[in-house]
């Protein structure tokens, strides 16, 4: 599991021009209004549909403002490459050492533990020193030796991190423990800018953070939100297009964030449990989910359990789905969760 940045993932909005709804003879048609910021390691966007005759574009521009102010104070708190960020506090801890941290701290971690224990330690945000060791035996183009590999797996393990929510307080059971969000933190960030688009009156909207992508409403009275998921060997095609209304969908998988130790390929997803990167057999997975964060959980969790993934999403509440793509026989293979084209209008080229 990576839960560091994530450019790779390319889910890309779908939004083609003859797809556009035919506007009734007495409203204006809908307006898209866009625009583009970079924060956390990514291009994030948003998209907002607006009736120009219910409201103007300053009032949906003002709101996406706002939006990707949240997005850029979520960033501020979580990220692990600034040492001012609440999550780096968190990562100075000695063992038994206890920090007060704010609501929103407290409640993103109990979620990624709470699906740590669901997805049997496949998700773990305590997975740091290895993404760690793996990076510092990239620079040095030779891979961990087994000794640095038990000692690194020796400070990860989600049951050895202890909130206390009466008092608001994380310590860490163990010396040298520390915690990424990153492959939770995304998802939180855009639905923490779905709900700001809300309260500002915006019914009809597109967040898209890097592949971590709400639907909010529809793209126009006529059509939803068209989406498309990148094939995974080939960045200018897309393998998958589905079409959303007040959902999430969020892509994991190797696409271009590999890495080359002494002439062999390694994933970027590392498994918590073993310490080495996933098998060549995962390629991506992508979930649907009702909320950003949860889709980015469970699609870095199905990286690393491959189609074992399933049963945990069919166990998931709130209509969870999931695509994941694999290699076998020398060949890509798409794999869907059962009735997920019943629920979804979905459009598929061979891979």
């Amino acid at each position: 599991m990576n839960p560091g940045k994530r450019p790779h993932i390319l889910l890309v909005a779908a939004l083609s021009a003859s797809l556009s709804s035919v506007p009734s003879c007495s409203r204006a048609p809908e307006k898209i209004i866009e625009d583009s910021r970079f924060f956390m390691g990514t291009v994030v966007q948003i998209k907002v549909s607006i009736d120009p005759a219910e409201r103007g574009e300053a009032g949906a521009k003002d709101a996406m403002n706002l939006a990707f102010d949240e997005i850029k104070r979520i960033e501020d708190v979580y990220s692990v490459y600034k040492d001012t960020s609440e999550v780096s506090r968190i990562n100075r801890l000695r063992k038994n050492e206890r920090l007060q941290i704010t609501d929103g701290v407290l409640n993103l971690i109990h979620k990624t533990l709470d699906y740590s224990e669901r997805t049997d330690g496949a998700f773990d945000i305590t997975v740091k020193p290895l993404v760690d060791l793996w990076g510092s035996a990239r620079k040095a183009n030779k891979p961990p030796d087994e000794p640095e590999l038990k000692r690194a797996l020796g400070r990860v393990g989600y049951k050895d991190v202890v909130l206390d929510e009466a008092a608001h307080t994380i310590h860490f059971k163990k010396e040298g423990m520390s915690i990424d969000l990153g492959a939770a933190a995304k998802g939180y960030a855009t639905d923490r800018a779905v709900r700001i688009l809300e309260e500002n009156g915006i019914n009809n909207a597109l967040v898209n953070s890097g592949g971590d992508m709400y639907c909010l409403g529809k793209r126009t009275a006529h059509e939803l939100w068209k989406v498309g998921v990148q094939h995974p060997r080939d960045r200018n095609r897309l393998f998958l297009k589905i079409r959303l209304k007040d959902r999430a969908i969020d892509t994991s998988g190797d696409y271009e964030r590999y890495f080359v130790i002494g002439g062999k390929r390694y994933s970027h997803v590392i498994d918590p449990r073993t310490g080495y990167p996933i098998g060549d057999n995962v390629v991506s997975a992508s979930v649907i989910a009702a909320d950003s964060t949860t889709a980015d959980i469970l699609a870095t969790a199905m990286c690393v359990l491959g189609e074992k993934g399933f049963g945990i999403i069919k166990r998931e509440p709130g209509g969870i789905d999931a695509v994941l793509v694999t290699f076998e026989a020398g060949r890509l293979t798409v794999k869907m969760s059962e009735g997920i084209r019943e629920r979804y209008d979905i459009s598929q080229e061979k891979l």
